[in-house]
């Protein structure tokens, strides 16, 4: 008996493992094979068409600002109340200033609350049936939407509006809307250099899906651009999408081939300025009340001061886990592939790969010469895609190699970012960096921008994006001038007598050639110059005298956001987290932003909805990106759930025709 009892228990391990390996994780609801995507309430509850979702992007490009209006459509196709939740994906360094809840004719203008005070207001209004929704900050670049009480056979529409700062490299600017998101890997919990304290937990993102069953009735975005530099361009294109323009005399109007668009890859836009419109600065302001906001775009650094070149200690990593199967492991390569062609023979390189556990191609960082970069170019094309996505590890032991004397230390980081732990990466990196610098390359048609653009913020280096595979080599052309150039350090800033403002970031950032210091601030009065002092590496300092601003309403706006972004930072730091909320928390209701202490609560006073009737809640899931394999989400990664299968597999046959067995059958 116990050994019927062990086989039992090995066959339904097996089918479990079998099961957790083989299939995509859906929801339950995605799977009942009925022609539409169902929901239900709870598990004795009938099946319910689920929630259609669709959504309308309004875009206003002026110079580097945009401003964007998402109008999110719920449609309930069942026969009783629905509840809907969706996670919105927005830009990573989104100024979201506006929330609109519709219903039929009435508009319902949104408020922002406190976090907990939205979210109690909320449930009461649910649960006393009236309309209403909330938009609460997951992450800095996720947002989740709940939306209650809607009516059989009814819309609800829910709009956020945002102001985007586009930072531009050299001549060139670009523009990226999520419409989606790659998994994202929870990883095991790892000791910290120095625990962070301790945040409200909750769900990174809500279900993923591969597919839908009728892919055109949801899930579709359409897209409303119109873009305005301030002079004609020399090109427009998009990686993404393919689009046409039309000029008008004054701005462009983009046009989608198809239009609307599955929401399974993000749409991205890049054009590029005539090499005639370079202008070391431009200023941008806003009055309101008595203050005065001003953005600075400075451009210093526009061709370097000195060409002696610094040999390079270059750590190259790349991301070789389950998430980058197909396109993006590709892309991975081809970037790492064209990085070390770049390498001179005077440089020290070493190759690093990653995914449940991580590698290295030599002990040590080794000459790049002929037959290094040969052997590295061979063990790069030889990598696949499979399993979890440590990245933490991987990080903190390249960080804590030792350097050679007379060498700058460089890390190249080339992944989609999909993982949830965030704060500790930041924290990591911000603790161990030192002298090194931190670059991180994006791959995929969805990534975490917000985690990959923050690295290298904190890591004194740059974030390039790559978009497709015919961008490659010059995404990592580009990188490698900003790697290769001299670099201002130390950077900072003198205004004229009797200015007072406060400056946004506090630190200024480390500055590479063609990049241009943005700075917020909040003064008394405009300055006619500024002076910036730094090293390169002798000090260095020059006097920029500023053009005539240019009235942008939003300047406040942005200058709120970048506060708020360096307040939150104050955590990597060590402060506390009531100190920094209450900071937080003053910022975000003066400005009416969304932030991680204050979300956006819209309700209809007349309830629709008896408290006795039926309320079924979904979550709504997101598309799985166009170039993402969907597979498990844990720390055994694909194929180890099968090996694991393959053995408890071995062992019930081990087990069938153990001794017992043997004698059973020789007795016969």
């Amino acid at each position: 008996m116990n050994r019927v009892i062990g086989w039992l228990f090995l066959i339904a391990g097996l089918l479990g493992q079998l099961a957790q390996a083989s299939s995509h994780p859906l929801p339950q609801s995605d799977q009942a094979l009925t022609g539409v995507f169902l929901m239900r309430s709870a598990a004795h509850d009938d099946w319910q068409p689920a929630l259609l979702l669709n959504t309308e992007m309004d875009v206003r490009i002026s110079g580097p600002l945009a401003e964007v209006r998402v109008r999110q459509h719920f449609a309930n196709p069942g026969r009783a109340f629905a509840e809907g939740r969706y996670v919105l994906p927005v830009a990573e360094n989104a100024a979201v200033h506006g929330m609109l809840l519709e219903i039929g004719e009435r508009r319902i203008q949104g408020e922002i609350r406190e976090r907990q005070q939205a979210r109690a207001m909320y449930q009461q209004a649910r649960d006393s049936g009236q309309r209403s929704a909330l938009v609460e900050q997951n992450r800095p670049n996720l947002f989740s939407t709940s939306v209650a009480n809607i009516d059989a056979g009814a819309t609800i529409t829910v709009t956020l509006e945002y102001s985007e700062l586009l930072i531009p490299d050299a001549n060139r600017l670009g523009l990226r809307l999520p419409l989606t998101m790659t998994p994202r890997y929870t990883p095991a919990v790892q000791p910290n250099d120095h625990p962070l304290p301790a945040l409200a937990p909750g769900a990174v993102e809500g279900p993923i899906v591969a597919r839908l069953a009728d892919a055109e009735a949801s899930h579709q975005a359409q897209l409303d651009i119109y873009l305005d530099a301030g002079m004609p361009l020399d090109s427009i294109r998009s990686p993404s999408h393919t689009v046409s323009h039309a000029y008008d005399g004054r701005g462009y109007r983009i046009e989608l081939e198809s239009n609307p668009v599955a929401m399974d890859r993000d749409f991205i836009l890049e054009w590029e300025l005539p090499a005639s419109a370079g202008n070391q600065a431009a200023v941008f302001t806003e009055t309101l009340g008595d203050d005065h906001y001003a953005l600075l775009m400075l451009s210093p650094a526009a061709a370097p001061v000195s060409q002696q070149r610094q040999p390079r200690e270059m750590l190259l990593i790349i991301d070789s886990s389950g998430s980058m199967q197909g396109q993006r492991m590709r892309q991975a390569r081809q970037s790492l592939v064209h990085a070390l062609d770049r390498l001179q023979p005077d440089d020290l390189f070493n190759v690093l790969e990653f995914n449940h556990h991580h590698s290295q191609l030599f002990r040590q960082p080794q000459p790049a010469s002929a037959e290094n970069l040969a052997q590295a170019r061979q063990w790069v094309n030889a990598l696949r895609a499979n399993g979890g996505t440590e990245m933490l590890s991987v990080l903190r032991d390249a960080l804590s190699q030792p350097s050679e004397a007379g060498y700058l230390r460089q890390l190249v980081f080339i992944t989609d970012g999909s993982v949830s732990n965030e704060q500790e990466i930041l924290d990591m990196i911000q603790y161990r960096l030192q002298q090194a610098r931190l670059f991180t390359v994006g791959i995929g048609a969805a990534p975490n921008s917000y985690l990959l653009r923050k690295a290298a913020e904190i890591g004194r280096g740059h974030f390039t994006p790559v978009h497709d595979g015919d961008g490659v080599a010059e995404s990592i052309n580009r990188l490698f001038e900003k790697l290769e150039a001299p670099v201002l350090t130390g950077l900072s800033l003198e205004l004229e007598p009797g200015i007072h403002a406060e400056t946004w970031p506090q630190r200024l950032p480390d500055l590479y050639a063609n990049q241009p210091l943005v700075v917020t601030m909040k003064l008394n009065r405009l300055p006619e110059s500024i002076t910036l002092h730094g090293h390169q590496p002798e000090p260095w300092q020059q006097q920029l005298v500023l053009p005539e601003a240019h009235h942008s309403p939003g300047t406040a706006r942005l200058w709120a956001r970048r506060k708020i972004e360096s307040l939150m930072d104050g955590l990597l730091e060590g402060r506390t987290e009531s100190e920094v909320r209450e900071a937080v928390l003053e910022v975000a209701l003066q400005h009416q932003l969304m932030s991680r202490y204050t979300s956006f609560i819209a309700i209809e006073q007349t309830p629709v909805r008896r408290a006795d009737e039926p309320l079924a809640s979904q979550q709504v899931p997101n598309l799985n990106p166009a170039d993402h394999h969907l597979y498990p989400q844990t720390s055994l990664g694909l194929l180890r759930l099968w090996l694991l299968a393959a053995a408890l597999f071995s062992a019930a046959l081990a087990l069938l025709a153990g001794p017992g067995r043997r004698r059973r059958i020789s007795n016969q």
